[in-house]
Protein backbone atom coordinates (compact mmCIF):
# COMPACT_ATOMS: atom_id res chain seq x y z
CA UNK A 1 0.00 0.00 0.00
CA UNK A 2 1.34 3.44 -0.94
CA UNK A 3 1.37 6.02 1.84
CA UNK A 4 1.70 9.75 1.75
CA UNK A 5 5.38 10.70 2.34
CA UNK A 6 4.33 12.70 5.40
CA UNK A 7 2.69 9.59 6.84
CA UNK A 8 5.86 7.57 6.23
CA UNK A 9 8.04 10.26 7.81
CA UNK A 10 5.80 10.50 10.88
CA UNK A 11 5.80 6.71 11.33
CA UNK A 12 9.58 6.56 10.94
CA UNK A 13 9.99 9.33 13.52
CA UNK A 14 7.81 7.40 15.99
CA UNK A 15 9.89 4.26 15.41
CA UNK A 16 13.17 6.12 15.90
CA UNK A 17 11.82 7.77 19.06
CA UNK A 18 10.91 4.36 20.48
CA UNK A 19 14.29 2.90 19.58
CA UNK A 20 16.28 5.81 20.97
CA UNK A 21 14.29 5.77 24.22
CA UNK A 22 15.01 2.06 24.71
CA UNK A 23 18.73 2.63 24.12
CA UNK A 24 18.86 5.68 26.38
CA UNK A 25 16.95 3.93 29.19
CA UNK A 26 19.35 0.98 29.10
CA UNK A 27 22.38 3.28 29.10
CA UNK A 28 20.98 5.30 31.99
CA UNK A 29 20.39 2.15 34.03
CA UNK A 30 23.89 0.86 33.34
CA UNK A 31 25.40 4.19 34.42
CA UNK A 32 23.30 4.13 37.60
CA UNK A 33 24.43 0.60 38.46
CA UNK A 34 28.07 1.40 37.69
CA UNK A 35 27.92 4.29 40.16
CA UNK A 36 26.15 2.43 42.97
CA UNK A 37 27.52 -1.10 42.51
CA UNK A 38 31.26 -1.26 41.89
CA UNK A 39 31.04 -4.98 41.26
CA UNK A 40 28.72 -4.64 38.23
CA UNK A 41 31.31 -3.20 35.78
CA UNK A 42 33.87 -5.73 37.05
CA UNK A 43 31.51 -8.63 36.33
CA UNK A 44 30.69 -7.30 32.87
CA UNK A 45 34.40 -6.97 32.07
CA UNK A 46 35.05 -10.55 33.21
CA UNK A 47 32.10 -11.81 31.16
CA UNK A 48 33.33 -9.92 28.09
CA UNK A 49 36.74 -11.56 28.46
CA UNK A 50 35.28 -15.06 28.80
CA UNK A 51 34.35 -15.59 25.13
CA UNK A 52 37.79 -14.93 23.63
CA UNK A 53 39.27 -17.04 26.44
CA UNK A 54 37.10 -20.00 25.43
CA UNK A 55 38.01 -19.44 21.77
CA UNK A 56 41.74 -19.44 22.56
CA UNK A 57 41.37 -22.61 24.66
CA UNK A 58 39.64 -24.43 21.81
CA UNK A 59 42.15 -23.27 19.18
CA UNK A 60 45.17 -24.16 21.35
CA UNK A 61 43.82 -27.65 22.02
CA UNK A 62 43.45 -27.22 25.79
CA UNK A 63 41.66 -29.91 27.72
CA UNK A 64 37.89 -30.07 27.75
CA UNK A 65 38.04 -29.72 31.54
CA UNK A 66 39.60 -26.24 31.22
CA UNK A 67 36.86 -25.13 28.81
CA UNK A 68 34.17 -26.43 31.18
CA UNK A 69 35.87 -24.55 34.03
CA UNK A 70 35.69 -21.29 32.06
CA UNK A 71 32.02 -21.91 31.27
CA UNK A 72 31.21 -22.66 34.92
CA UNK A 73 32.95 -19.46 35.99
CA UNK A 74 30.94 -17.60 33.36
CA UNK A 75 27.68 -18.98 34.79
CA UNK A 76 28.77 -18.02 38.31
CA UNK A 77 29.41 -14.44 37.17
CA UNK A 78 26.01 -14.26 35.50
CA UNK A 79 24.32 -15.51 38.67
CA UNK A 80 26.21 -12.94 40.73
CA UNK A 81 25.19 -10.17 38.36
CA UNK A 82 21.57 -11.33 38.41
CA UNK A 83 21.58 -11.31 42.21
CA UNK A 84 22.99 -7.78 42.34
CA UNK A 85 20.39 -6.56 39.86
CA UNK A 86 17.63 -8.32 41.79
CA UNK A 87 18.65 -6.51 44.96
CA UNK A 88 18.49 -3.23 43.03
CA UNK A 89 15.01 -4.11 41.76
CA UNK A 90 15.96 -5.01 38.20
CA UNK A 91 16.38 -8.05 36.01
CA UNK A 92 19.47 -8.91 33.99
CA UNK A 93 17.81 -8.23 30.65
CA UNK A 94 17.10 -4.66 31.82
CA UNK A 95 20.72 -3.87 30.97
CA UNK A 96 19.86 -4.35 27.30
CA UNK A 97 17.53 -1.98 25.42
CA UNK A 98 13.90 -2.96 25.98
CA UNK A 99 12.54 -2.36 22.51
CA UNK A 100 8.80 -1.92 21.97
CA UNK A 101 9.10 -4.54 19.22
CA UNK A 102 11.77 -7.13 20.05
CA UNK A 103 11.35 -8.69 16.61
CA UNK A 104 12.77 -5.74 14.65
CA UNK A 105 14.28 -3.85 17.62
CA UNK A 106 12.23 -0.83 16.57
CA UNK A 107 13.97 -0.51 13.21
CA UNK A 108 10.82 -1.32 11.24
CA UNK A 109 12.42 -4.25 9.42
CA UNK A 110 12.96 -7.89 10.38
CA UNK A 111 14.38 -10.68 8.24
CA UNK A 112 14.57 -8.31 5.29
CA UNK A 113 10.85 -7.53 5.43
CA UNK A 114 8.72 -4.68 6.75
CA UNK A 115 7.84 -5.49 10.35
CA UNK A 116 4.23 -5.69 11.45
CA UNK A 117 4.88 -2.97 14.06
CA UNK A 118 5.92 -0.55 11.31
CA UNK A 119 2.86 -1.47 9.24
CA UNK A 120 0.68 -0.77 12.28
CA UNK A 121 2.31 2.63 12.82
CA UNK A 122 1.70 3.52 9.18
CA UNK A 123 -1.96 2.58 9.49
CA UNK A 124 -2.34 4.52 12.74
CA UNK A 125 -0.69 7.63 11.32
CA UNK A 126 -2.71 7.51 8.11
CA UNK A 127 -5.90 7.07 10.13
CA UNK A 128 -4.99 9.93 12.46
CA UNK A 129 -4.40 12.26 9.53
CA UNK A 130 -7.68 11.29 7.90
CA UNK A 131 -9.53 11.90 11.15
CA UNK A 132 -7.76 15.24 11.57
CA UNK A 133 -9.59 16.47 8.46
CA UNK A 134 -12.53 16.99 10.79
CA UNK A 135 -12.48 20.18 12.84
CA UNK A 136 -14.32 18.39 15.64
CA UNK A 137 -12.66 17.25 18.85
CA UNK A 138 -13.47 13.95 20.49
CA UNK A 139 -15.89 14.30 23.37
CA UNK A 140 -17.64 12.02 25.84
CA UNK A 141 -21.13 10.76 26.58
CA UNK A 142 -21.16 12.46 29.97
CA UNK A 143 -20.92 15.86 28.26
CA UNK A 144 -24.24 15.29 26.50
CA UNK A 145 -26.95 17.01 28.54
CA UNK A 146 -30.52 15.72 28.34
CA UNK A 147 -31.82 19.06 29.65
CA UNK A 148 -31.95 20.36 26.07
CA UNK A 149 -34.52 17.74 25.10
CA UNK A 150 -38.23 18.16 25.78
CA UNK A 151 -39.89 15.90 28.33
CA UNK A 152 -43.26 16.20 26.59
CA UNK A 153 -44.49 13.05 24.86
CA UNK A 154 -44.13 13.10 21.08
CA UNK A 155 -47.20 11.38 19.57
CA UNK A 156 -45.11 9.99 16.72
CA UNK A 157 -42.73 8.27 19.16
CA UNK A 158 -45.06 7.46 22.02
CA UNK A 159 -42.40 8.81 24.37
CA UNK A 160 -40.73 12.19 24.94
CA UNK A 161 -37.62 13.30 23.00
CA UNK A 162 -35.74 13.20 26.32
CA UNK A 163 -36.64 9.53 26.85
CA UNK A 164 -35.82 8.72 23.23
CA UNK A 165 -32.39 10.33 23.48
CA UNK A 166 -31.71 8.75 26.87
CA UNK A 167 -32.30 5.36 25.26
CA UNK A 168 -30.04 6.23 22.31
CA UNK A 169 -27.26 7.56 24.54
CA UNK A 170 -27.38 4.38 26.62
CA UNK A 171 -27.37 2.25 23.47
CA UNK A 172 -24.36 4.11 22.01
CA UNK A 173 -22.51 4.04 25.33
CA UNK A 174 -22.96 0.27 25.58
CA UNK A 175 -22.06 -0.12 21.90
CA UNK A 176 -18.78 1.72 22.40
CA UNK A 177 -17.94 -0.04 25.65
CA UNK A 178 -18.57 -3.53 24.23
CA UNK A 179 -17.16 -2.75 20.77
CA UNK A 180 -15.61 -5.60 18.81
CA UNK A 181 -14.58 -6.02 15.21
CA UNK A 182 -17.92 -7.79 14.69
CA UNK A 183 -20.02 -4.92 16.03
CA UNK A 184 -23.07 -3.85 14.05
CA UNK A 185 -23.15 -0.74 11.85
CA UNK A 186 -25.23 2.25 12.97
CA UNK A 187 -27.23 4.86 11.10
CA UNK A 188 -27.73 7.98 13.21
CA UNK A 189 -30.40 10.06 11.53
CA UNK A 190 -32.36 13.13 12.55
CA UNK A 191 -32.63 16.87 12.16
CA UNK A 192 -29.73 19.28 12.56
CA UNK A 193 -28.54 19.82 16.12
CA UNK A 194 -30.11 16.76 17.71
CA UNK A 195 -26.84 15.22 18.91
CA UNK A 196 -25.75 12.91 16.08
CA UNK A 197 -22.23 14.32 15.79
CA UNK A 198 -21.77 14.38 19.57
CA UNK A 199 -22.75 10.71 19.79
CA UNK A 200 -20.43 9.82 16.90
CA UNK A 201 -17.50 11.61 18.53
CA UNK A 202 -18.20 9.99 21.90
CA UNK A 203 -18.22 6.54 20.31
CA UNK A 204 -14.98 7.35 18.45
CA UNK A 205 -13.30 8.45 21.69
CA UNK A 206 -14.33 5.39 23.68
CA UNK A 207 -13.48 2.87 20.93
CA UNK A 208 -10.13 4.56 20.25
CA UNK A 209 -9.26 4.37 23.95
CA UNK A 210 -9.72 0.60 23.72
CA UNK A 211 -6.96 0.39 21.13
CA UNK A 212 -9.02 0.06 17.96
CA UNK A 213 -8.14 1.82 14.72
CA UNK A 214 -10.91 4.40 14.24
CA UNK A 215 -11.31 6.89 11.42
CA UNK A 216 -13.78 9.70 12.06
CA UNK A 217 -14.49 12.39 9.54
CA UNK A 218 -17.07 14.53 7.82
CA UNK A 219 -18.07 13.23 4.41
CA UNK A 220 -17.12 16.33 2.43
CA UNK A 221 -13.39 16.66 3.36
CA UNK A 222 -12.87 12.88 3.17
CA UNK A 223 -14.29 12.70 -0.35
CA UNK A 224 -12.30 15.77 -1.36
CA UNK A 225 -9.11 14.00 -0.25
CA UNK A 226 -10.08 10.88 -2.21
CA UNK A 227 -10.66 13.07 -5.27
CA UNK A 228 -7.28 14.78 -4.88
CA UNK A 229 -5.53 11.42 -4.66
CA UNK A 230 -7.48 9.94 -7.57
CA UNK A 231 -6.71 12.83 -9.90
CA UNK A 232 -3.04 13.09 -8.91
CA UNK A 233 -3.25 16.26 -6.82
CA UNK A 234 -2.14 14.46 -3.65
CA UNK A 235 -0.35 11.26 -2.70
CA UNK A 236 -1.82 8.49 -0.59
CA UNK A 237 -4.26 5.61 -0.60
CA UNK A 238 -6.98 6.87 1.70
CA UNK A 239 -9.69 4.66 0.21
CA UNK A 240 -7.96 1.53 1.47
CA UNK A 241 -7.54 3.17 4.86
CA UNK A 242 -11.25 3.97 5.02
CA UNK A 243 -12.13 0.42 3.99
CA UNK A 244 -9.62 -1.29 6.23
CA UNK A 245 -9.92 0.54 9.57
CA UNK A 246 -11.61 -1.19 12.53
CA UNK A 247 -14.38 1.42 12.77
CA UNK A 248 -15.27 4.04 10.18
CA UNK A 249 -17.47 6.96 11.24
CA UNK A 250 -18.82 9.11 8.41
CA UNK A 251 -20.44 12.30 9.65
CA UNK A 252 -22.89 14.50 7.75
CA UNK A 253 -23.85 12.18 4.90
CA UNK A 254 -25.68 14.33 2.37
CA UNK A 255 -23.57 17.46 2.93
CA UNK A 256 -21.05 16.51 0.22
CA UNK A 257 -21.32 17.58 -3.43
CA UNK A 258 -23.53 15.18 -5.34
CA UNK A 259 -21.20 14.03 -8.11
CA UNK A 260 -20.78 10.69 -9.92
CA UNK A 261 -17.26 10.38 -8.45
CA UNK A 262 -18.48 10.91 -4.89
CA UNK A 263 -21.28 8.40 -5.35
CA UNK A 264 -18.89 5.77 -6.67
CA UNK A 265 -16.47 6.37 -3.79
CA UNK A 266 -19.23 6.14 -1.21
CA UNK A 267 -20.60 2.94 -2.70
CA UNK A 268 -17.15 1.33 -2.94
CA UNK A 269 -16.31 2.13 0.68
CA UNK A 270 -19.67 1.21 2.19
CA UNK A 271 -20.12 -1.90 0.07
CA UNK A 272 -16.59 -3.18 0.78
CA UNK A 273 -17.04 -2.73 4.52
CA UNK A 274 -20.44 -4.43 4.48
CA UNK A 275 -19.03 -7.39 2.55
CA UNK A 276 -16.08 -7.67 4.97
CA UNK A 277 -18.36 -7.35 8.00
CA UNK A 278 -16.60 -4.21 9.23
CA UNK A 279 -18.65 -1.85 11.44
CA UNK A 280 -19.45 1.60 10.08
CA UNK A 281 -21.35 4.49 11.65
CA UNK A 282 -23.07 7.06 9.45
CA UNK A 283 -24.80 10.22 10.66
CA UNK A 284 -27.13 12.13 8.39
CA UNK A 285 -29.96 14.65 8.29
CA UNK A 286 -31.54 12.63 5.48
CA UNK A 287 -34.50 10.33 5.95
CA UNK A 288 -34.49 6.81 4.49
CA UNK A 289 -36.55 8.07 1.57
CA UNK A 290 -34.20 11.00 0.97
CA UNK A 291 -31.17 8.68 1.04
CA UNK A 292 -32.73 6.55 -1.69
CA UNK A 293 -33.66 9.60 -3.79
CA UNK A 294 -30.17 11.11 -3.50
CA UNK A 295 -27.95 8.04 -3.82
CA UNK A 296 -30.04 5.49 -5.65
CA UNK A 297 -31.07 1.96 -4.78
CA UNK A 298 -27.57 0.43 -4.49
CA UNK A 299 -26.21 2.73 -1.79
CA UNK A 300 -29.57 3.09 -0.06
CA UNK A 301 -30.04 -0.67 0.26
CA UNK A 302 -26.58 -1.05 1.78
CA UNK A 303 -27.28 1.66 4.35
CA UNK A 304 -30.90 1.07 5.23
CA UNK A 305 -30.60 -2.70 5.03
CA UNK A 306 -27.29 -3.28 6.80
CA UNK A 307 -27.26 -0.55 9.47
CA UNK A 308 -29.03 -0.38 12.83
CA UNK A 309 -31.25 2.76 12.65
CA UNK A 310 -31.14 5.25 15.54
CA UNK A 311 -33.44 8.25 15.19
CA UNK A 312 -32.23 11.34 17.06
CA UNK A 313 -35.02 13.78 17.88
CA UNK A 314 -35.50 17.16 19.54
CA UNK A 315 -34.91 20.82 18.88
CA UNK A 316 -31.65 22.22 17.51
CA UNK A 317 -29.35 22.16 20.55
CA UNK A 318 -26.98 24.70 19.00
CA UNK A 319 -29.83 27.19 18.71
CA UNK A 320 -30.98 26.46 22.28
CA UNK A 321 -27.47 27.03 23.64
CA UNK A 322 -27.15 30.27 21.69
CA UNK A 323 -30.56 31.41 22.95
CA UNK A 324 -29.64 30.64 26.59
CA UNK A 325 -26.41 32.62 26.25
CA UNK A 326 -28.29 35.62 24.91
CA UNK A 327 -30.67 35.46 27.87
Amino acid sequence: MAYDPQVVQAARERLEKRRQKAINDAAALRNYLYIHFDRVPEIEQELAAALPEVTRAILSGDSEQKIILIQHNNLRLQEELAELLHKAGYQQDNLEPQYTCPRCEDTGYADGKVCTCYQQLLREEASRRLSSLSAMKLTDFDQMSLSYYSDKVDPRLGISPREQMQDIINYCRNYAQAFTLNASSLLLSGATGTGKTHLSLAIAKRVTEQGYNVIYGSIHPLLRKLSDEHFGQAEGDSENQLIGCDLLILDDLGMEFDTPFNRVCLYNIINARVLEGKPTIISTNLSHTAIKERYGEQIASRITGGFEPLLCVGDDIRQLIRHRKIK
